[in-house]
């Protein structure tokens, strides 16, 4: 994570953008809540995941497809292997 001061986002905006693709930065301010910057992707990404785990019988079903998912996965290893 890479952190930089509010006050210097417009100078240092080329800088961010090249580390947006690497990591989440954070904006410090000396008062009030910091900024998270992440690339637009990214937080596609995290909203649709929030939306599929907003009710608790999506996210049961996902948990279990999941599951299941990891248990032939290791099955298939394991015969492969």
């Amino acid at each position: 994570m890479y952190s930089f001061n509010a006050t210097e986002l417009s100078a240092r905006l080329p800088d961010m953008l090249e580390l947006a693709d690497i990591d989440e930065i954070v904006l410090t301010r000396e008062e009030g809540e910091n900024l998270v910057v992440v690339k637009e992707s990214v937080w596609r990404g995290i909203q649709e995941i929030a939306h599929l785990f907003a009710t608790d019988v999506n996210a049961s079903r996902l948990l279990t497809s999941l599951q299941q998912l990891r248990t032939e996965f290791l099955s298939q290893a394991e015969v492969e292997g």
